[in-house]
């Protein structure tokens, strides 16, 4: 039986690896597939640190830290992608 401790882990685990690949999508060659992918995979980030924060609030994970820094580079991410939107959009 697992420890009711580390049983969510994988959500802040999984929070950060996403942020991270969102950010690092940002310097794929501009396709469509790969802004949508990007926005998915940080917006994905977001919540996942979301829920990874709440599990350590609950006493159900022990990685806090890696929840909010999900949230954080999910959010990072979520932005720039978002002004590379509209930053195409617009033609600068």
């Amino acid at each position: 039986m697992s420890n009711p401790a580390t049983e969510s882990n994988r959500l802040g685990s999984w929070a950060l690896g996403l942020g991270v690949l969102g950010l690092v999508a940002l310097l794929a060659p501009a396709a469509v597939a790969v802004v949508v992918a990007g926005a998915l995979v940080s917006i994905t980030a977001v919540v996942l640190g979301v829920n990874g924060v709440l599990a350590h609030s609950a006493g159900r994970a022990s990685n806090r830290p890696q929840a909010v820094a999900g949230i954080l580079l999910g959010a990072v991410g979520a932005l720039l992608w978002l002004l590379a939107v509209v930053g195409v959009v617009i033609g600068v």
